[in-house]
């Protein structure tokens, strides 16, 4: 019973909802609701903080989804382990993603080779999407600057480099070639905090000796692009976030301001067979080997 109990905990801890739990494990609201509650009795504890719809965790309740979180993963392993001469033909992967520019390519790819794997993916910066990791939330990450941590298993997928980017009518939009110099002063629309985008720019302006003129700070790439094109100010963004657009013009910088993402998972967790396929597939993107092994020498 405690079993069931727990599983029913950690999906409303996972997914901060009743319904969108009770949804998942296929059992009513009320159901669910009596087992959770049932837990917090069985101990005298409080697990969840229940305001509206609005679900959080209580401190006791964070410690217990991190452990619940393990014993789902374990789970998953045990069941995969009884499998293994099964091909991969069912499962459920919980991505996290800090772009979708390249990660829509790589999703059609898996569901191409494991349509029986559904997927289901939140979308953030990279504060959220490591975090979401980290915290068990998603199984597979796909995000920078994860290279080295001692709790994630890494493997590079892409090399970005940044361009400028000013709306059609800007007096730089025909220019063949924009220096860092050059944004000193100039009206800048710039990321959030947590943007690993944002901080390399950042890093970048400051060593440059370079201060633009800040005039919004947005919560999105599509955002930014967005005030770039409504003539708001200059933007700084990565190639591949800048295609496929008539309301503002790409510049290419003098200088290179690059940066590397990488498709990620727990080091626990890398032996389940549905994360392991999907780093297959992420290895044979077409350029990524090229990109990988240019990373490795480097």
């Amino acid at each position: 019973m405690i079993y069931t109990q727990i599983r029913a905990f950690d999906a409303v801890a996972r997914e901060g909802s009743f319904s969108r739990a009770a949804e998942i494990l296929g059992v009513t609201q009320p159901a669910l609701t009596i087992q959770v509650k049932a837990l917090e009795q069985r101990y005298g504890v409080k697990l969840l903080q229940r305001q509206g719809r609005t679900v959080t965790l209580t401190e006791l309740g964070a410690r217990l989804f991190k452990m619940s979180r393990r014993m789902a993963g374990l789970e998953e392993q045990i069941r995969e382990t009884l499998a293994v001469s099964q091909a991969l033909e069912e499962g459920h992967l919980r991505l996290a993603v800090d772009g979708p520019h390249i990660a829509m390519g790589l999703f059609a790819r898996f569901i191409a080779r494991h349509p029986g794997v559904a997927l289901s993916v939140a979308l953030g910066n990279s504060r959220f999407v490591r975090q979401e990791l980290l915290d068990r939330r998603a199984d597979v990450a796909i995000l920078p600057g994860v290279s080295g941590h001692p709790q994630i298993h890494a493997m590079p997928l892409w090399h970005h480099e940044a361009v400028v980017i000013v709306a059609a009518g800007h007096p730089w939009a025909d220019r063949s070639r924009v220096a860092l110099a050059d944004l000193d002063g100039q009206p800048m629309i710039g990321r959030e905090e947590g943007s690993m985008t944002q901080r390399i720019v950042d890093e970048a302006l400051a060593a440059a000796g370079v201060t633009p003129r800040p005039v919004l700070q947005l919560g999105s790439r599509e955002a930014l692009c967005e005030a770039v094109a409504a003539g708001l100010g200059i933007g700084i963004v990565w190639a591949i976030e800048a295609q496929g657009s008539g309301r503002f013009r790409t510049v290419p910088l003098r200088e290179t301001i690059g940066s590397t993402d990488y498709v990620a998972c727990l080091k626990s967790e890398w032996m389940r067979k549905a994360i392991k396929a999907f780093f297959q597939v992420a290895a044979g993107l077409p350029g990524n080997r090229k990109d990988i092994a240019a990373l490795r020498m480097g």
